[in-house]
């Protein structure tokens, strides 16, 4: 027989084997971050590489206090997960460098990644919303609109009524959009507004000199001047020059180092970039490439400074060209005549042909793409207005981003992936863990559906209850059980004692013999 092992041996070989386990262990739950309140554990989220901006996602509750997050939105702030629904959330802000970048209410141009899937619905409508906090009020926005003044601006509509550009202007002039680009308090007092008109050559500014509108008086005396101005459709040499040479002259740069003023330029048209009455559809495809190439210079070029970057929105007025562009998705560059115009009609003449059917959406699509805004189609004075509010946002310190998915997906750790592109590039992924064990408290629903989550005071609110009864249940079942001992042994006689209940048994006695 081989030597036994002694036990203070063996224990040492034990713990030999354990040691180097439990130390893997403890090191991968330090790298793990617990949420406060909730049964969610996070590993520290790591940001994309080479993009313009930082985005850092918050995961503990000193990145709220120094994001300024007030004690009644902390719950906002971290994240939480909402198996019972389905839900996610995370709170984010946008740094560059040191300091908080602040950005309008956006969506479409952020990207939420769930286990390397999109969020997307069975439509492909996606299913999560961004939500923005804390609007900053101190820095104001320079409005610059480029309404175009072409001829087809005189034209009504074949049931008559307003012309093209009498429907801009009571857009322009509806109180919710003066209120849109003025708002009350501070923000409306550094906001101001640059109009300009646009037809062939350089646009022109409304009333004859280069002025910023400061208030709601000079804006509104400003809008009813604008007028036709007759002539061919230079949309492209139009953007250009919002977004470029513009934004170089002395009255935008004052404006702009003074009070720190983003940019947002608005440019608005009623049909398709036309220079010549013989362009056809074809020709406007290089003239767009090149246009989108100077876009993006002005944004994101050597030297550009990304606070002084411009926003470019586009707004159609009228109905689209082309409403459904398959051939345009997010990794189109080069401007072919089909992605612009479709086989069929790239080589009919713009000028009382294409300009008849309708507004060229892909035009507008991709400038907005590319200058990092919103492309709108509307028709009529209501929905131009809709337009334009949207063009005129408040800029916000943080935000967050909630979305769904299917519930099973959260019961073991999932990454969560957010990419922004267009209005500036960021990016960061985080790895989330739910507890495998036990749900956090179960959230409750707001006013648009979206749960909200609760501490555990609620919850033991709900179960102390519940834990109450179960233990007062097992003492009245123990109490039960000895009453039931204690009453059947006092209704039970008395067993006598094994000395006298041998003397009182009858004498064992002799079987009968056997018979004969």
């Amino acid at each position: 027989m081989g030597a036994v092992p002694a036990p203070g041996r063996r224990r040492a070989g034990l713990w030999s084997l354990l040691l180097p386990l439990l130390l893997i262990l403890g090191g991968c739950q330090d790298e793990l971050i617990p949420i406060p309140g909730t049964t969610t554990r996070v590993k520290r989220p790591e940001l994309a590489k080479d993009k313009e901006l930082q985005m850092e996602i918050f995961v503990e509750p000193d990145q709220c206090t120094q994001a300024s997050v007030p004690d009644d939105e902390r719950h906002l702030c971290l994240p939480h997960v909402d198996r019972a629904s389905g839900e996610v959330r995370l709170g984010f802000r946008l740094k560059d460098g040191n300091v908080t970048y602040d950005l309008p209410r956006f969506k479409e141009q952020l990207k939420v990644i769930h286990q390397g899937t999109s969020i997307v619905d069975g439509s492909g409508a996606m299913q999560y919303v961004v939500v923005p906090h804390d609007p900053e009020l101190e820095k104001g926005t320079l409005y610059v609109l480029v309404i175009d003044g072409s001829g087809s601006m005189k034209l009504t509509n074949r049931d008559g009524g307003p012309t093209r550009m009498q429907q801009v202007k009571q857009a322009l002039q509806l109180d919710s959009v003066v209120s849109a680009f003025f708002p009350d308090g501070q923000a409306g007092k550094n906001n101001a507004v640059l109009l300009m008109q646009f037809t062939e050559g350089e646009p022109q500014p409304v009333g004859g000199s280069l002025t910023l509108l400061n208030n709601r008086r000079e804006y509104k005396k400003a809008v009813r001047k604008l007028r036709p101005l007759g002539g061919f459709t230079h949309l492209y040499d139009a953007v250009a020059y919002a977004s470029g040479p513009l934004l170089q002259t002395e009255t935008v740069n004052s404006a702009v180092d003074d009070r720190g003023m983003g940019i947002t330029v608005v440019v608005l048209t009623d049909g398709f970039n036309n220079l010549k009455a013989s362009d056809t559809c074809a020709d406007n495809a290089p003239r767009l490439e090149q246009l989108l190439g100077q876009l993006r210079m002005a944004r994101s070029g050597e030297g550009v400074d990304l606070r002084r970057r411009p926003t470019v929105h586009t707004v159609g007025l009228g109905k689209p060209f082309r409403r459904k562009n398959k051939e345009l998705n997010a990794k189109t560059v080069a401007v072919r005549p089909e992605v612009l115009c479709g086989a069929k009609y790239k080589d009919r003449r713009i000028d009382g042909d294409l300009e008849l059917r309708g507004i060229d959406k892909t035009s507008l699509d991709l400038i907005a793409r590319a200058g990092g805004g919103s492309s709108y189609v509307r028709r009529g004075r209501e929905g131009l207005g809709e337009a334009f509010r949207g063009t005129a946002a408040l800029r916000y310190r943080w935000f967050e981003v909630r979305y769904r998915t299917d519930a099973h997906y959260l019961r073991r750790m999932f990454t969560t992936q957010l990419e922004l592109t267009g209005i500036a590039t960021a990016g960061a992924s985080i790895d989330i863990h739910p507890s495998a064990w036990l749900d956090a408290p179960p959230g409750v629903a707001d006013k648009d559906g979206w749960h909200l989550a609760q501490s555990y005071r609620h919850t033991l609110t709900r179960v102390m209850p519940l834990l109450g009864l179960l233990v007062s249940l097992s003492f009245l079942g123990a109490a039960a059980f000895n009453l039931g001992r204690m009453l059947r042994g006092r209704l039970r006689p008395k067993a006598m004692p094994r000395q006298v209940a041998a003397s009182a048994a009858p004498p064992p006695t002799d079987p009968p013999p056997p018979s004969a």
